[in-house]
């Protein structure tokens, strides 16, 4: 105790004394910032997080480290974390448009369209005069079939030939734009039988991986790939899916009337045949994982959002009565894992000596049933005319609009969806038990 009392004011005076030299080697919060920035940018995600936390010890509600910790957190696919930075962000600079873009970024992939939209509307109102949010807000109206407001952010009057005599005419479809991945393509190429329609010669402009397939379509006159000059012709029309959907609202109150659009090569469809003849069960595709991504941090490919893991899926494989078919490649790590279930089967060779799609799509046509998650199978079953079951997330793009089990685009597909976010076991348990009733009908 003596010890104590002689110490004590020792110690105090060296604490004293330490004080202020700790607090001077404290780094400034915008130079923490600063780090974290550069960190970020150099995808070294522990130093980001270091640097960002200190910064928001020294001020917990600084905007500028609120912004960059939610946008880690975003990259790291720590959806919700990253949400509740970038809401306390909003909050105090909601008229800020790189924060308010951020946070609508967020919520959108997380399925709160509504707040989404909510937060644009009430700042920056129906038709904001920032790009990146016009960008934004666009699908969310599409999404509720808001076609008065939708419209005010896409002009179409340069993209459809209403009072406009196209009959004899060269028309150029460019399907080229990189926001236009293969499903995207497949929903779209039925605008190219419209303009065939009204009168015009078509030639497609797209990626090589889809000449062969789109060559099939009677309608098209010329498909040309984007490793070839784009031709200059009498018309040209650059179309995305916003577009599209936009052009042809007026006809969505009511199923499509252009399906089938899309072809399989009849030649391919009869070795199809042959080898499928062996399985005399009811014949169903599967496809349980989308295109994926690349992790932001560590660089490697991941699942994308819309895929499910072998396991998830597998459940489907054990009723009975059914041959399931991978629209896979063999070669798939994932797929593999499959394989030991007896109902599961692979083929190695497809589309590896035709070109891409053109196996798939004549194995489409040899099934009773497509069941996939929201990829380019899902497009390319619908466009063929072959029953198709499509399994949406809870953040399902907006081409599938809200709430609906159908598709007006694809008179034969049906929409399973998420009830919460980011799980699959519900949607497989429904598929389950339709497949089940599917089968008893057949």
């Amino acid at each position: 105790m003596i010890f104590l009392k002689k110490i004590l004011p020792l110690l105090l005076s060296i604490l004293l004394l330490t004080c202020p030299i700790m607090l001077a080697c404290a780094e400034p919060i915008d130079q923490l910032i600063t780090n974290g920035r550069i960190a970020l940018q150099q995808k070294n995600k522990s130093a980001a997080i270091t640097a960002l936390t200190n910064a928001l010890e020294q001020n917990p509600n600084n905007p500028e480290a609120l912004f960059y910790m939610g946008v880690l957190h975003y990259y790291a696919h720590n959806n919700s974390t990253a949400l509740s930075y970038l809401q306390r962000c909003y909050a105090q600079h909601p008229k800020h448009a790189q924060y308010l873009n951020a946070y609508v970024t967020v919520a959108n992939h997380m399925g709160q369209f509504d707040c989404a939209r909510d937060l644009i509307e009430s700042n920056f109102g129906a038709e904001p005069q920032e790009t990146t949010l016009r960008t934004k807000l666009l699908p969310l109206y599409i999404r509720s079939m808001d076609w008065y407001y939708a419209s005010k952010l896409c002009r179409t009057s340069d993209l459809w030939w209403y009072n406009e005599d196209i009959s004899n005419q060269t028309v150029l479809l460019d399907l080229s734009s990189q926001w236009n991945g293969h499903g995207d393509v497949m929903q779209i190429i039925r605008y190219a039988r419209h303009l065939h329609a009204a009168g015009a010669r078509v030639s497609v402009y797209v990626r090589p991986e889809m000449v062969a397939l789109l060559s099939l379509c009677p309608y098209i006159e010329d498909v040309i790939a984007t490793t070839h000059h784009k031709p200059a012709l009498e018309k040209e029309y650059t179309l995305t899916t916003d577009r599209l959907t936009l052009i042809m609202h007026d006809t969505l109150h009511s199923p499509s009337q252009d399906i089938p659009y899309l072809y399989a090569d009849q030649s391919r469809c009869e070795q199809w045949k042959k080898k499928l003849a062996f399985y005399p069960t009811l014949k169903v595709g599967i496809c349980f994982q989308s295109s994926p991504m690349r992790d932001y941090f560590s660089n490697t490919i991941i699942p994308g959002p819309r895929s499910m893991q072998p396991e998830e899926i597998a459940p489907l494989l054990t009723v009975p009565g059914i041959s399931f078919f991978s629209l896979h490649m063999g070669n798939d790590s994932a797929v593999k894992k499959l394989c030991r279930y007896p109902t599961f089967h692979v083929f190695d060779e497809l589309d590896t000596d035709y070109g891409p799609f053109m196996d798939t799509a004549a194995v489409i046509k040899q099934l009773d049933l497509v069941i996939t998650v929201d990829t380019s199978i899902a497009h390319l079953a619908g466009a063929l005319g072959v029953p198709v079951w499509t399994m949406v997330p809870y953040a399902g793009d907006f081409r599938w609009f809200a709430s609906r089990s159908d598709s007006p685009w694809y008179p034969t597909m049906t929409l399973f969806r998420q009830a919460k976010q980011g799980e699959w076991s519900d949607v497989i348990l429904r598929v389950k038990e339709a497949l089940q009733s599917y089968l008893f009908k057949k």
